[in-house]
């Protein structure tokens, strides 16, 4: 078995050798995504100066809050409006929502990450999981309270503590296995998270039918009152106006069409800006390209614009960019017959954009616009998870830089920047107006990230190992990646 070589190893090298390193090291490499962070600190600056490498420290930062304004900018105004829509039309009430469509959307591209790197895990799987669980239940979960506070009911606190508490215990419990992991440990460990959402289904139909019954009879003052705080837990009340199709028009199919698109994507609060402030005009300002860039890579619906927000080529320009950019999240460096499947997917979608430029007008919306929406929550979602990709690189980078040790940066830093969404989404939802569904999700979501990175890997892994057990101190030994796409020996045949 190959030695590990760990990206702070950087520090041992002379000046001339590091560069190379760090652009050549699995562990370096793993931890980039789109930009190379640690490529550009050893080979573009000059390390030897402090004051250089204290610019560079200084640059990652700000870029990394300017990527985390965006993120937050992503989930506001695109992700949690058609969250609510979709948790709406499953009539879900907001527990249920919370531990289903809430934790299953923030951690979809992690699931499709692993499914695509051979669901392999690494060395540090464990404690990334246990970090992001104490994050989001003591921080996260404080924070929804002071932002919304509401009357929890102590079933269903009792019941996601039991699910979190029975996950921390049992990974915890079949890691310490001094026999290795077999396959008929390993099984159960995928389950649980499968059977916090069945419970919760379950629960919900439960509190359904105590409402009902409630009704039914007549009641006391004091039940009268349970029942008015039942109610709202009942289901998701939320009033949706329906598109409605205007008559087509007349004329040219693209009237204004340049014009159609640079408003929609331009659009700009021109009285905010000359009633403000110097701090509020400078504020718009920096958030304009934000805004402008989210408008293009993410389709909506919007009920409050004419025409719903309608833009004839914006939305083929989108038909074409949503599926590239997605493929390119997922499936960068895979190819099928010898082309990437990104521009597979790019190459696929240009008929169908020309198809659709040449049946729809500028002046009148097309009928599967409604669907918009649907497509509009796929990109924010992948969006949203190439944004914190790079908050987690430029984290990364930073504590290699500052010689800050692997698992305390992975403890504390690393684990913030890849919770950042769930904390921006649990934070927005409960400013919104719907706490419990935030506070839900700061339970599931570490049960779902457990099943994820450490409930898969175990379990076909051990299926492959059988009638063989998979030994904790191998897993310990393989390297580090939080999302796992470098194919190491974690579980060697």
């Amino acid at each position: 078995m190959r030695s590990e070589t760990s990206c702070s190893m950087v520090h041992d090298l002379l000046e001339s050798q590091k560069c190379k390193f760090v652009q050549t090291t699995p562990d370096c490499l793993i931890n980039m995504n789109l930009f190379n962070y640690l490529g550009w600190h050893y080979c573009k600056v000059d390390v030897r100066n402090s004051f250089n490498s204290f610019w560079s420290v200084l640059g990652m930062f700000l870029i990394a809050i300017y990527v985390f304004w965006m993120m937050q900018i992503t989930i506001k105004n695109y992700f949690c409006p058609t969250l609510m829509v979709i948790a709406d039309l499953l009539r879900m009430n907001e527990s249920t929502a919370g531990v289903t469509v809430l934790a299953i959307a923030n951690g979809s591209p992690d699931f499709f990450t692993a499914i695509a790197s051979r669901v392999q895990s690494s060395k540090h799987s464990f404690l990334s999981c246990m970090a992001q669980a104490m994050f989001l239940h003591i921080f996260v979960a404080g924070l929804v309270i002071l932002t919304k506070p509401f009357n929890m009911q102590a079933n269903t606190y009792l019941r996601d503590f039991g699910f979190l508490f029975l996950n921390t215990v049992y990974m915890d419990y079949i890691h310490k296995r001094p026999k290795g992991i077999s396959w008929v440990a390993a099984l159960p460990s995928a389950f649980i998270f499968v059977g916090y959402v069945v419970v919760a289904i379950v629960d919900q139909h439960l509190l359904i039918a105590r409402i009902q019954k409630m009704e039914q009879r007549q009641l006391n003052v004091a039940e009268a009152l349970q029942l008015e705080e039942l109610k709202p837990q009942k289901e998701m009340p939320m009033k949706r106006p329906e598109i409605q199709r205007p008559s087509i028009g007349h004329g040219s199919r693209n009237k204004r069409i340049f014009r159609q698109f640079w408003n929609t994507v331009a659009e700009f609060d021109k009285d905010r800006f000359h009633r403000g402030t110097i701090l509020v005009k400078l504020y718009l300002i920096v958030k304009q390209p934000i805004d402008m860039l989210l408008r293009i890579l993410i389709p909506k619906v919007d009920m409050g614009a004419p025409q719903y927000g309608w833009s004839k080529l914006l939305f083929n320009i989108q038909v074409v960019l949503v599926p590239t950019y997605i493929a390119y999240i997922i499936l960068r460096g895979y190819s099928l017959a010898g082309f990437a499947v990104y521009m597979i997917a790019l190459i696929v979608m240009i008929p169908v954009a020309t198809l659709i430029f040449f049946l729809t007008r500028t002046d009148t919306q097309p009928i599967f616009f409604r669907y918009t929406s649907g497509v509009g929550f796929m990109a924010a979602v992948f969006l949203i998870f190439c944004l914190t990709t790079e908050v987690n690189a430029m984290f990364f980078t930073m504590a290699t830089i500052l010689k800050v040790s692997q698992e305390f940066s992975l403890a504390t830093a690393i684990c913030w920047a890849l919770s950042s969404n769930d904390l921006v989404a649990n934070l927005s939802l409960a400013h919104q107006g719907w706490p419990r569904m935030a506070m839900t999700a700061t339970f599931s979501a570490p049960v779902f990230g457990s099943f994820v990175f450490l409930a898969l890997p175990l379990v076909v892994n051990s299926f492959v190992k059988a009638p063989g057990n998979i030994f904790v101190d191998l897993v310990r030994r393989c390297a580090y990646s939080w999302r796992s796409e470098w194919a190491s020996p974690c579980f060697p045949y």
